[in-house]
């Protein structure tokens, strides 16, 4: 058996200088909760105007809310539309409707329980590396920074709860009923986006080292990775049979796997030159609070995993249980950061920057002993700084924010910007819930409308195959679709005229030239299309 410190703090304290500055050695208990407490009020301030209405659903958790909504009506994924992630996030949220209702507020208070759980993960994980004040950093850093900058309820923020889970699990032992436990939740991750399994092939590879550093034999180690290997495949399969039933494996693994081979890079935001792309704009103070979470994760992700090995390795010397701890960690956070290493998009990176928060924190902490010069304290002293500033600016920001108001089919809706106000307003008027639709998910979620094709969008790129845009377009003429959204990157993005030949829209433009004309323009140059009399 490996060995298992009581408190291999306490040791790390006796052998590493400086890391028992920042706190008391046991924490008063009402300190992790008012935390968790109050990060939930911070963002519940950001997702709801005072004193309960829900700010629009806006970004890709649209798509996943207009898919749920299509599977509560029957329809089925990957056979009446299609998806390239694993049904969970469309499973949760028909959970969700079928028990309170298709209503505007679900995935905002979705948000503020993610951001809850997240945070008493990231405090759970920090406080078996570090205690004292330094321990709750890289909580507070996480959620006033990468997740306040990205509220968006998407399948990345699920599976990385999971994934934090599993790894909270694994840290404090690796016996073979905990990692059991973690396969299951790295199964649920999985489910929710399928890259995730990545992470247990990481574990795995963690696990084979721990057992050479600790002089364990292949067979203890055996164990353990069938342990953990058992708990995923169990759980991915039990998830998974129903659709399987429903659609067959094949289809599965076309949208799953082939389609995200082939054809997800095509537009430029799913590959390697979105990074450093969507940087905040200082001509648009709306974005000011988010320009230091954009710097500051693309500084230490991937940077500070490349980093992290060569800074353990000339630091002194670590108890062996605190070693694998911080291992498993940095494991984690690079498999992680591999899942979306070939599309880093901010907002994918914002995802996967929370063990590096963590390592970086129990760094700045082991390497600022109060012995040495009050510079060496500094960079903890302006974290903190910066985490109180956010807290303070953030609700305040959305609070006071331009914003309208509408009472919408799916419940009172904020609007805090204006073209999906216009649009939203201008179709309210002329729709009602359940007609058919096409072009804006978004739109669609809020009015209750129903999709007339298998994808929620267009894209004039390999990413929309020409049996989606035929399919669409039967679809119109069988529903006789009264309106379709058709905004301006259709016609005008850098990227179709660079590579028109992945263009496959040009029988979808004839088709609406001779069945609709233009019923509304908007200021952006989006149109909205009616079908003719």
């Amino acid at each position: 058996m490996h060995e298992v410190l009581d408190n291999p703090l306490e040791r790390h304290n006796q052998d590493t200088p400086g890391a028992a500055h920042s706190g008391l050695s046991a924490d008063p208990k009402w300190i992790a909760p008012t935390v968790a407490l109050v990060s939930a009020i911070f963002i519940y301030l950001q997702t709801f105007v005072l004193p309960a209405t829900p700010r629009l659903a806006t970004g890709d958790q649209g798509i996943y809310l207009h898919d749920a909504t299509r599977m509560l009506n029957g329809e089925m994924i990957y056979r009446d539309y299609d998806h390239f992630t694993l049904p969970g996030t469309d499973v949760l949220y028909v959970a969700l409707f079928q028990g309170f209702g298709v209503r505007a507020w679900i995935p905002q208070l979705i948000l503020v329980i993610l951001g809850l759980a997240l945070v008493w993960l990231v405090l759970s994980i920090s406080k078996k590396l570090m205690h004292g004040r330094a321990a709750y950093l890289p909580a507070l850093l996480f959620v006033t920074l990468p997740f306040s900058s990205y509220l968006d309820a998407t399948h990345h923020w699920y599976s990385l709860v999971a994934i934090l889970g599993a790894l909270a699990a694994m840290l404090e032992e690796r016996t073979c009923a905990r990692l059991a436990c973690a396969g299951t939740l790295l199964g649920v991750a999985t489910f929710f986006t399928q890259s995730m399994a990545l992470v247990t092939v990481g574990f795995a590879l963690f696990l084979r080292w721990e057992g050479i550093q600790s002089k364990r034999t292949w067979k203890t180690v055996l164990h353990q990775e069938v342990s953990l290997l058992a708990g995923f495949l169990g759980t991915i399969s039990a998830c998974l049979v129903y659709f399987v039933w429903k659609v067959g494996f094949t289809r599965i693994v076309y949208y799953t796997v082939i389609f995200v081979a082939k054809y997800y890079p095509a537009d430029w935001f799913n590959n390697w030159r979105v990074y450093l792309a969507g940087r905040p704009q200082l001509h648009d103070w709306n974005t000011w609070l988010d320009i230091p979470a954009f710097g500051l994760i693309h500084l230490i992700v991937p940077f500070f995993y490349i980093l992290f090995p060569i800074i353990v390795r000339r630091g002194e010397t670590l108890p062996r249980e605190l070693r694998s701890r911080l291992m498993l960690v940095y494991v984690t956070g690079v498999v992680l950061f591999l899942t979306v290493a070939s599309a880093p998009a901010y907002t994918r990176l914002y995802v996967v920057s929370a063990p590096a928060l963590i390592l970086i924190v129990w760094y700045l902490d082991s390497s600022s002993d109060t012995s040495r010069p009050r510079t060496s304290r500094l960079p903890l002293r302006l974290a903190w700084t910066l985490v109180i500033l956010m807290m303070a600016a953030r609700p305040l920001a959305t609070q006071f924010r331009w914003r309208q108001i509408l009472d919408l089919p799916t419940g009172r809706t904020a609007f805090f910007d204006r073209l999906p106000y216009e649009k939203c307003k201008w179709l309210a008027l002329r729709t009602q819930p359940s007609d058919y639709f096409f072009g804006d998910h978004l739109i669609a979620f809020a009015l209750g409308l129903r999709n007339a094709g298998p994808v929620p969008f267009l894209r004039p790129t390999e990413y929309t195959r020409p049996e989606e845009v035929a399919a669409v377009m039967q679809g119109l003429e069988n529903h006789q679709v009264r309106f379709v959204s058709w905004y301006i990157g259709l016609e005008h993005e850098r990227y179709n005229r660079v590579h028109p030949e992945g263009d496959h829209l040009a029988p979808m433009r004839l088709y609406l030239k001779e069945h609709y004309h233009v019923a509304q323009t908007f200021s952006n140059g989006d149109q909205i299309w009616e079908r003719n009399p």
